[in-house]
């Protein structure tokens, strides 16, 4: 069995970069899985990125562990996703089965995303095995306050049941919720199948934030871009974290933000830490529900206003 590797980057020496392996020094070590799809996120905002990865082995010795599951019937013996959260010095600890990932799901394409835009990341897999025999429904899970994860397949209808390899999250027709957008079909060409577009129609009173950030001194695209809202809802603050990149792996989303601020009608601030230059950019009071670009080095936002996209589709995202 793989064991999974962590690899931590020490920087430029002289002009290569240079890595340190990690994995037995940060706990990663302790769990054995065949995985394909990995990412990291911070799934719990707590300021600390955690890492999920999922196992995508597949064989006949695996159905009676499938049947038990639909079951009820766990085997704590079986590692099927890996959620390790950021303890803060430098370890991890797999958390999956507490937080209710502890099922099969054989994923190949995957990404994250919040679909509710309740400032909580997401979570939809594809599977993608290449085995005929591998027919596995993709999955979508909810991400409930950072605690657990709940399976929302049936109820998203999302549960399509041929092979998915890219996925994305993307706020597609400009209307401020994430849809997905996911290529199907297995790897070889008698196993092809059309791709799935799956338009949000909305999840509720949720506000949200769309911030397209470009980089000066920093990368223009702002990849490794650190963003943190901080906010006020029902009457409690906190705080959503957001990494610059393009999501999981199989898959890519689009590099600018796209926020979930929960009931909040204002964000307090906005602290961007540009990646490569070590600028900190902060902006207060802004309010929600708004399409925003900015410029590294720039005090102004500007306000976008982007062409509102009208679809009438038969697969629609829709969790209850």
């Amino acid at each position: 069995m793989a064991i999974e590797k962590l690899l931590k980057n020490k920087g430029i020496n002289g002009q290569v970069p240079t890595f340190e392996d990690v994995t037995h020094i940060s706990g990663i070590d302790r769990d054995e899985a065949r995985t394909f799809p990995g990412w990291f996120w911070d799934y719990d905002n707590d300021g600390w990125l955690d890492i999920f990865a999922c196992d995508y082995s597949f064989d006949e010795s695996l159905a009676a562990d499938v049947a038990a599951e639909k079951l009820g019937i766990d085997n704590p013996e079986k590692n099927k996703m890996l959620l390790y959260h950021n303890n803060g010095d430098g370890t991890f600890k797999n958390v999956a089965r507490k937080a209710g990932l502890n099922t099969f799901a054989f994923a190949m394409g995957s990404n994250f995303g919040d679909i509710n835009n309740d400032g909580f990341l997401d979570i939809y897999l594809g599977t993608g095995n290449p085995l005929y025999e591998s027919l596995i429904p993709n999955r979508m899970f909810l991400n409930i306050k950072g605690k657990s994860f709940a399976d929302v397949t049936s109820s998203a209808r999302v549960g399509h049941l041929q092979k998915g390899h890219g996925v994305s999250f993307a706020d597609m027709d400009n209307d401020g919720d994430q849809d997905i957008y996911t290529d199907m079909g297995g790897a070889y060409p008698g196993d092809a199948y059309q791709n799935s577009f799956f338009l949000n129609p909305g999840q509720g009173n949720n506000h949200w934030i769309v911030l397209t950030l470009e980089g000066t001194e920093a990368n223009r695209a702002a990849i490794g871009t650190r963003v943190k809202l901080t906010f006020r809802e029902n009457g409690s603050q906190r705080s959503v974290y957001r990494d610059v990149n393009s999501g999981g792996s199989f898959g890519s989303s689009p590099h600018r933000r796209e926020i979930g601020v929960g009931k909040a009608t204002v964000v307090d601030e906005i602290e961007i830490k540009w990646h490569g230059s070590g600028h900190t950019q902060v902006l207060k009071n802004v309010r929600t529900n708004q399409f925003l670009r900015l410029v590294e080095g720039n005090t102004d936002a500007e306000t976008l206003t982007p062409k509102r996209i009208q679809w009438t589709l038969p697969n629609r995202l829709c969790i209850e």
